[in-house]
């Protein structure tokens, strides 16, 4: 695992400092124009009212006619922006040149990324008591396209995922050994998360209607012990919603302006390729304005059909481990993969019918946790699912999210799938886990995994040589 990291780092470092264009990781100028706020002591931006700075003018090639009159992420909260900050004063002490100082704030993503893998390897390993399955999990997630990505640029995304995976680490201890510590340890990393991207609340809402089944306490102090925790896990997040509301009128800086509508989220989910764009968006989304113009790609062709094999092998997999295991589960799998894979079809047919199909079980495999939710299970059920009801609690999330974005703009929107970084070890540990559970020789599935490890770094390589340079070299 060491070794995957010291890759990571090098591969990042490399990709941030010397190949990646200023600008072509999504909203990077208004990352870095929060750094540079905090770095200068003007303050947190404010949503709606602050403007980007010079500095940031003056390197981004975009016309006047289409920059953004503001910081457009001036709502997200400060602690990403606040550890990177240190990257850019320290490079203003050792050079003038304006290209390295506007670099410098990348090597923080680039630190982060690296420990949020060795953070996943740690969760894992606590969590199943299997290290092969460790290395093959967080070893996949540093072949990633899309973490590496923005673990080369200016952006928060990859701070959340570190925080994630102490709080995996954190819930699968509290899981085993049911003490205070190990809660309000999984709450402060929750209250960090909450403290980068108000995305880390549903997670942290899941874990904590989770927690009091695994506190050891009772009664009175078992309730007080579960207050604590919650408190300081929602602590921070909420003082940030209550700030956009006191300075732009609603706890996330804009209001959708209606309710929220079921019926009209389904057939937007029918009639646009949510689930498609959300899919390929979390693989690989590369690009945005650093030649001025709006230009980006997606992961497809032989890169993405990897994943795409790999995706249908594990979900498959899953669904006959948690079909055996969880039975009480059965009949809402089938009637969500029913409604998903009948019920939204897109309107002219699906695009790929495989890709349809995992798209169908993705959504539905989670709901194999609720009918047996509140009863204990032994550790290994446990964890599985517990961590298929955060993914749940999260996708919810982030489908209203979805609907959000339709009713603000009247066009699919939102469907970033770099969001469900906020709940990468617990998908692994919901999805992957089950499926390598069902192999019974051990030599052979840790061959295996490791064949998959080499598969994705072949394939993670090729698309970064073959699409990536030649797209910024066209750029150029």
């Amino acid at each position: 695992m060491a070794a995957l990291a010291l890759l990571f780092l090098i591969k990042t470092a490399a990709l941030a400092l010397f190949v990646t264009p200023l600008w072509e990781v999504p909203d990077e100028p208004g990352h870095y124009a929060y750094v540079l706020d905090l770095t200068e002591r003007r303050g947190f931006p404010i949503y709606g009212k602050t403007p980007l700075p010079a500095e940031v003018i003056a390197s981004w090639k975009v016309s006047a006619a289409e920059r953004p009159p503001f910081n457009w992420v001036a709502q997200h909260p400060p602690l990403y922006h606040l550890l990177a900050a240190p990257f850019l004063l320290g490079a203003r002490q050792v050079t003038d040149d304006a290209e390295w100082r506007l670099r410098a704030p990348r090597l923080f993503s680039v630190l982060a990324g690296t420990a949020a893998l060795l953070l996943f390897f740690l969760a894992f390993r606590e969590a199943t008591g299997d290290p092969a399955f460790a290395l093959a999990g967080a070893g996949a997630v540093s072949f990633l396209p899309m973490y590496t990505h923005l673990s080369s640029g200016t952006h928060h995304e990859v701070l959340v995922a570190l925080a994630m995976g102490a709080a995996a680490l954190f819930f699968a201890r509290l899981v085993r050994t049911g003490k205070f510590s190990d809660g309000m340890r999984m709450a402060l990393v929750l209250a960090a998360a909450g403290a980068t991207k108000l995305t880390a609340v549903p997670v942290a809402l899941a874990l904590l209607a989770l927690t009091p089944k695994h506190l050891a306490g009772k009664g009175g102090n078992k309730f007080f012990q579960w207050l604590g925790i919650a408190a300081t896990a929602l602590a921070l997040p909420a003082l940030w919603a209550f700030r956009n509301f006191s300075t732009s009128g609603h706890p996330l800086a804009y209001p959708a302006g209606r309710s929220f509508r079921l019926s009209e989220l389904l057939e937007h989910m029918k009639e646009q390729p949510v689930l498609d764009h959300t899919f390929k968006n979390f693989l690989g989304l590369i690009g945005w304005t650093g030649t001025g113009e709006l230009r980006w790609f997606q992961i497809s062709g032989p890169y993405l059909a990897l994943y795409l094999a790999l995706g249908i092998i594990v979900a498959v997999s899953a669904a006959a481990w948690l079909w055996k295991s969880v039975k009480r589960g059965r009949a809402l799998f089938v009637a969500v993969f029913g409604l998903v894979f009948f019920g939204l079809l897109p309107a002219g047919g699906p695009p790929g019918l495989a890709k349809h199909f995992l798209y169908a079980l993705l959504a539905a495999l989670p709901f194999f946790c609720l009918p047996a939710l509140l009863r204990k299970a032994p550790p290994r059920e446990e964890i599985v699912r517990s961590c298929l009801f955060v993914v749940l609690v999260f996708g919810s999330a982030y489908l209203a999210n979805v609907w959000r974005g339709l009713a603000i703009y009247g066009e699919m929107r939102a469907v970033h799938g770099r969001y469900f970084f906020a709940v990468l070890p617990f998908a692994v540990l919901a999805l992957a886990y089950p499926a390598v559970l069902l192999w019974k020789e051990r030599k052979r599935r840790d061959l295996a995994l490791l064949l998959v490890l080499l598969a994705l770094l072949l394939n993670e390589s090729a698309f970064f040589l073959f699409k990536v340079l030649p797209f910024y070299r066209a750029a150029s």
